[in-house]
């Protein structure tokens, strides 16, 4: 009952019933899918759940972020291989984002922040830093799901939704590699303080978004590579690195 209501939850909230069922059942695991017994009825759970929120909701079932109005017609061999190479960068940096998040957890941990006792000075830390980023550098805000569109298609920082100042106090504009690079470490900041001061938004959603801010940055110094690939394969590399969720993301 458990995996058949995170799958029917994660394929609406999601929009795919496929991908969204089996990572119900992947996030479960350490080596795939151990719960390939159930895939149909979380596929079939998905995909009912998925068509009754679309139909009560208003909404069609169709993507809600556009990176660009040409699309791939074709994959070439070499197509392959960037992806193979933009997963390896992923997985170092997946890495890197680990590390990060242990260190801060380890020193929320050694001053005594994770005791429930203690829940508002740890809320106040981990909004203070969010906060700050926010301020610095609007992009990084929320969990990603509007931010995502912006950041992946470079857009001005004016289209950035719930945000006032949209671009900051200081104007900050995602327009560059450097500025690119910015918004992605930055996001891996804000996610591992976000998470550590108990806010609500964890990693899948915000992982992507900084994928594609990477993944932008990576277009940057290698624009023979489709800007399509770029953002998506490093939004997948790293969600899947921090998840292991390989077929559903």
């Amino acid at each position: 009952h458990t995996l058949m209501g995170m799958a029917a939850a994660l394929a609406g909230f999601f929009g795919v019933p496929l991908g969204g069922s089996l990572f119900a059942l992947e996030v479960n695991s350490r080596f795939g899918i151990e719960y390939f017994e159930h895939t149909v009825e979380a596929i079939c759970c998905g995909e009912v759940c998925l068509l009754v929120f679309r139909a009560l909701a208003g909404l069609a079932i169709a993507p809600i972020w556009h990176i660009t109005e040409i699309k791939l017609e074709s994959a070439e061999p070499v197509t392959i291989l960037y992806g193979v190479l933009l997963g390896s960068i992923g997985a170092f940096t997946a890495w890197v984002f680990a590390m990060l998040h242990f260190k801060v957890m380890g020193a929320f941990k050694a001053f005594d922040l994770l005791d429930n006792r203690r829940a508002v000075q740890r809320s106040l830390i981990g909004g203070v830093v969010v906060v700050t980023f926010g301020v610095l550098i609007p992009q990084t805000m929320f969990w990603g799901e509007f931010e995502f569109q912006t950041i992946s298609t470079l857009g001005p920082a004016s289209g950035l939704a719930h945000i006032w100042p949209t671009s900051g106090s200081f104007g900050f504009e995602m327009n560059n590699f450097n500025s690119a690079m910015i918004v992605g470490l930055s996001k891996f900041v804000a996610i591992s303080f976000t998470v550590a001061g108990g806010y609500r938004g964890g990693f899948i959603f915000p992982l992507f978004a900084s994928g594609a801010a990477l993944g932008r940055a990576i277009f940057f110094l290698c624009p023979f590579i489709p800007v399509q690939l770029c953002v998506l394969c490093m939004a997948a590399a790293l969600n899947v690195a921090i998840t292991r969720t390989t077929i559903a993301t």
